[in-house]
């Protein structure tokens, strides 16, 4: 919230009144403010080495004028499936600037990424290392790949693990050197480095830095033991961001100090001239530059708790109003409200997971009240139940320095049939 004004109690962003988008666009509404998603990566990209390369991961939030934009800053762009290649192409990132993730690419996924030109591919088992070498060569492409690691140490200060333990993510640390061995003798492929990633949302600098350490162990004795050069060392993402106000804040200035730290040492044990560092940042970039608006639709009481009930469901914010209970929220129209009363907030949808996992502290709602969720910049629109019960998806917004226009249409009744053949 803290990027965020308001005046006269009415909540804005970008300096544009909420009530003014919402008679422009209607709710349940998205909306983000691209100057905030700039500070967020002008502050990281001044923290952090040179050396550093900065991939959007494109999951966090997939809008194409999202997308285009961090690009226009200087990103490059991670993805994970090939409908995230397919966009980020369509924005505008070049296939040298993409890297490709993610445990389940099917043939023609690869095929894509090569036809595509995609920077690398990160390799995620020892099968899919010898199809990708198949492809490239029924393409005549050679293709640069990095080893995924799982590696032994994990970390558990994370809201997702996704490294150390059995996990579907990544090959284990121990099988590595059978995989690197055989990726040395291959044609088609060409290694570049390892890729090591585990765990997202984290806010303590410290424990990041502490994973990034292990990685540069990891990359250099390996490195070393095999004898090939290692020009890229992949760090991943996991740089969080707070959601509520008991939480730090993710130094970034720290963090980049500590990151030339690291890379500094271990540069005294193994040649890093050549390498190339890269961070996956996603939620960190555009989190806090999103706001979800839903209209209250009615309130109403049962058996001694009160109820709001939204034109905003899980169809339209999973996670913001399902799966965290402490994303911030409050009346975009009642901002300068002090008193504040216990409320449960529910969507329109006829099931009882459709409610947020707690009440909330708001001013007293009534009908026709904006509803804002913030924190909603990432993994809102994209991660959310779109096709359940039927509802329309909810239109997306970008505001900048006072100007708003359409990122993604309100969907229509009509939409809800587009891919469908009825024959009965």
């Amino acid at each position: 919230m803290k990027y965020f004004e308001n005046k006269n109690g009415i909540l804005r962003v970008g300096n544009v009144s909420v009530l003014t988008l919402v008679k422009a666009y209607n709710t349940p509404l998205y909306v983000y403010d691209l100057e905030i998603i700039r500070k967020k990566y002008e502050a990281l990209r001044r923290s952090v080495p040179e050396k550093i390369k900065i991939f959007y991961a494109i999951k966090a939030n997939p809008n194409p004028n999202v997308c285009s934009f961090i690009r226009s800053l200087g990103a490059g762009a991670e993805i994970a499936s090939s409908g995230e290649l397919y966009i980020a192409l369509k924005s505008g990132f070049q296939g040298k600037h993409i890297i490709y993730n993610g445990p389940g690419k099917t043939d023609e996924d690869i095929q894509y990424a090569i036809k595509s030109g995609v920077r690398t591919i990160n390799v995620e088992s020892l099968d899919e290392l010898y199809r990708i070498d198949t492809i490239a060569k029924n393409e005549g492409s050679p293709i640069r790949i990095c080893v995924r690691i799982n590696p032994i140490q994990g970390i558990t200060q994370v809201k997702m693990q996704t490294g150390g333990g059995s996990q579907k993510l990544g090959i284990d640390e121990e099988q590595i050197e059978t995989v690197i061995k055989t990726a040395l003798k291959m044609e088609w492929v060409k290694l570049q480095g390892i890729h090591v990633y585990v765990g997202s949302q984290i806010l303590d600098h410290t424990v990041l830095l502490n994973s990034i350490e292990n990685t540069l162990n990891i990359a250099c004795r390996t490195a070393q033991d095999l004898g090939f050069p290692i020009k890229c060392i992949n760090f991943g993402g996991g740089l969080g961001v707070p959601f509520n106000e008991s939480e730090p804040e993710f130094d970034v200035e720290q963090f980049g100090k500590g990151l030339t730290q690291l890379i500094n040492q271990a540069s005294q044990t193994y040649d890093l001239s050549d390498t190339c560092f890269v961070l996956e940042p996603g939620r960190f970039l555009v989190s806090e530059a999103g706001v979800f608006l839903t209209k209250v639709i009615s309130v109403k009481e049962s058996r001694g708790q009160k109820y709001a009930i939204l034109d905003g469901g899980i169809n339209h914010a999973f996670l913001p109003i399902r799966m965290n209970k402490q994303y911030p929220t409050a009346i975009a129209n009642k901002m300068n409200f002090s008193e504040k009363h216990p409320i449960t907030l529910g969507g329109p949808l006829c099931t009882s997971m459709d409610v947020f996992t707690t009440e909330v502290d708001l001013p007293e709602a009534e009908i026709n009240d904006i509803i804002s969720i913030f924190n909603s910049g990432a993994y809102g629109f994209s991660a959310s139940l779109l096709y359940f019960l039927s509802a329309p998806m909810p239109a997306e917004v970008i505001v900048q320095n006072g100007q708003h226009f359409v990122a993604r249409r309100r969907g229509t009744k009509e939409d809800l049939l587009s891919l469908c053949e009825i024959r009965l």
